[in-house]
């Protein structure tokens, strides 16, 4: 919004024939909103999903489906979907089968040009998709995905194709926040703040030097003389000449821009680490400062847990579909996937900890292989197997 000039206007002049000439003036744009996005998704999502199952004591086929996850690049699909609903307000994930691939997915966002929509019911549950591309648009119900073509002169759709799409249920996962964009509620902070950087780096252009004043009735008798190191400046009897020092920033500009700065950092969970000059910091303390972080993350966490557990369950499906020997063990199991916080930390001090839980009997080794930072999806098997 800084660049519209019709919000922050150039410099207006007027000639002497009463016509208006406009000077462009200085525009500072800040980019909190995207690097607000980078921050807030490393933190939720710099760790993978977690896949567990609550409902058997032991499922064989678990490692196997994280190995799954890991080769379909579900977490990738993940990123783009949080990030695209994050950016834009809304974002959609379409799942089909590639009888040579497997399982894919396509992610659709107005970044890339992408037309969508999703039908709901009263109750707020999905009806119908469409995605539209070209004189086309999908449709897709809980059995079929269907093909429409738009008519002549652009009056009528007409049916082109129908098949069942080969999942149960609709295989989309679409979310929309109704508060907009993730920096929507502070939008109006950012542009007063990049207004006021603006009209800063205008007068600098003027005042970051500091200035001569001379004052003469006989400009003809100004001259300079050196005496040793020293420049002086000889004026008439009645001159005067005396240095106008660079403007500095006010302590009311000051409070004002640090004041909005504070609100848009708080509100986006926007830190930046401290140097530590004697050297790492404990885990406790790294917390404690990413804690204003942190408290956004959890929010946006209880936001998207729901979509991620709908991708894993149309995943699961591929799965299946993929590997049928684990089929019991899938329908038989409930396999959940969810989100967890990343935390900047000292792995290493992480890693012994769980190894010193593990030696003490207080943790699994199945709970040790999920938590430590270096081992595989199937770290247990491996172990078996020695």
């Amino acid at each position: 919004k800084i660049f519209d000039k019709g919000w922050y206007m150039d410099i207006g002049i007027e000639d002497e024939e009463g016509n208006m000439q406009y000077i462009p003036i200085s525009r500072v744009a800040v980019p909190f909103q995207s690097m607000s996005i980078d921050i807030i998704l490393s933190h939720l999502l710099g760790n993978k999903t977690y896949l567990s199952d609550s409902t058997l004591k032991e499922n064989p086929s678990l490692p196997l489906y994280r190995e799954y996850w890991d080769e379909a690049n579900i977490d990738i699909a993940r990123y783009k979907f949080v990030k695209n609903v994050l950016s834009l307000g809304d974002g959609a994930l379409i799942f089909y089968r590639d009888k040579d691939k497997g399982l894919q997915y396509q992610s659709l966002s107005m970044f890339d040009g992408d037309e969508f929509y999703m039908e709901l019911d009263k109750y707020n549950e999905p009806i119908r998709f469409f995605k539209y591309y070209g004189k086309k648009c999908d449709v897709y119900d809980d059995n079929y995905v269907s093909t429409y073509v738009m008519g002549e002169n652009d009056e009528d759709w007409k049916l082109e194709l129908s098949s069942p799409h080969g999942f149960r249920g609709m295989p989309v996962v679409y979310h929309n926040r109704a508060q907009g964009a993730f920096w929507t509620p502070v939008q109006s902070n950012i542009e007063t703040l990049e207004k006021m950087l603006s009209r800063l780096s205008e007068d600098n252009k003027t005042k970051f030097k500091s200035l001569y004043n001379l004052k003469t009735d006989d400009p003809d008798s100004v001259r300079t003389v050196q005496s040793g190191n020293i420049d002086m400046v000889v004026t008439d009897t009645d001159g005067d000449f005396k240095l106008i020092p660079a403007a500095e920033i006010s302590s009311q500009f000051e409070f004002e821009y640090n004041a909005q700065k504070e609100i848009i950092f708080d509100s986006l969970g926007i830190v930046f680490p401290k140097h530590k000059s004697s050297g790492d910091m404990p885990t406790g303390s790294m917390k404690m400062m990413f804690y204003p972080t942190e408290r956004v993350v959890m929010s946006l966490i209880n936001e998207f847990d729901d979509s991620v557990d709908k991708i894993n369950k149309i995943v699961k499906q591929g799965f299946v579909n993929e590997f049928p020997s684990s089929a019991p063990d899938i329908l038989k199991g409930n396999i959940k996937a969810s989100i967890r916080l990343f935390t900047p930390q000292d792995d290493v001090t992480r890693n012994e900890s769980i190894a010193s839980l593990l030696s003490k009997g207080v943790i699994s080794e199945e709970t040790a292989a999920e938590e430590c930072s270096i081992a595989a999806n199937n770290e247990v098997a491996r172990k078996e197997k020695e």
